[in-house]
């Protein structure tokens, strides 16, 4: 007689920018294109500590304090319009991902993106690929007030998904993104991307470089 395996999580929440998408050398490239009419430079490293999984806004506000809401919202569209440009023709899911979902969709698993994009690059990235039909909710960064490593945007997912966090696993890439859902006591799948394996921290149940190597049964 079969038993049937119920999967150990309820739901799946993925970060999108590294995740659904290995894409960070294309916004850290826009970004140097845009912090250089502030006169400013950053490199690989710097991004990798203290931009990505931010917040454009929050950068932008970083540059200039004193800016509008509307004024941070014109900025933040004009890096992100800089990298749609850069990746468009690049535009791919990261390995294994559309299997993946198709498995978790197909076991009943509840599924979401929690990212730090701004709503224009949510529509370019999942509209772009399809990909919309598989996730039950969308938080992007337009709908939070606080942005990673705080907690509100995967807290908010798993709210909008009616599960318990505990009941929730992540998919990040960047530092502040797997801290976000630790602070929300999600556990974390770390994927390699924008890191390498070394880089991603401990804090993480597993380490891989795309979703070619998941499944829901070996999670």
């Amino acid at each position: 007689m079969s038993v049937n395996k119920f999967p150990a999580k309820k739901a799946y929440i993925f970060d999108m920018d590294g995740v659904i998408v290995d894409n960070i050398t294309y916004h850290i490239q826009a970004l140097k294109q845009f912090l250089a009419q502030f006169g400013q430079e950053v490199d690989d490293e710097y991004f990798q500590k203290h931009l990505n999984g931010r917040t454009m806004q929050e950068v932008v506000l970083g540059l200039k304090p004193d800016a509008s809401q509307e004024e941070i919202m014109q900025l933040t569209e004009k890096k992100e319009s800089i990298y749609r440009s850069l990746y468009r023709e690049h535009l791919k899911p990261t390995d294994g991902l559309i299997s993946f979902l198709e498995e978790a969709k197909n076991a009943g698993i509840l599924m979401a993106v929690a990212t730090s994009a701004i709503t224009s690059n949510v529509e370019f990235t999942l509209d772009g690929l399809h990909l919309r039909k598989y996730f039950n909710a969308i938080v992007d960064s337009t709908m939070v007030s606080r942005g990673k490593p705080d907690p509100e945007i995967y807290l908010k997912a798993a709210s909008t998904l009616a599960c318990e966090p505990q009941d929730c696993l992540v998919f990040e890439d960047a530092l502040a993104g797997i801290e976000s859902a630790h602070n929300a006591g999600i556990e974390v799948v770390g994927l390699a991307t924008s890191l390498n394996f070394e880089q991603l921290p401990d804090k993480v149940i597993l380490k891989t470089k795309d979703f070619t190597q998941l499944s829901v049964t070996n999670l």
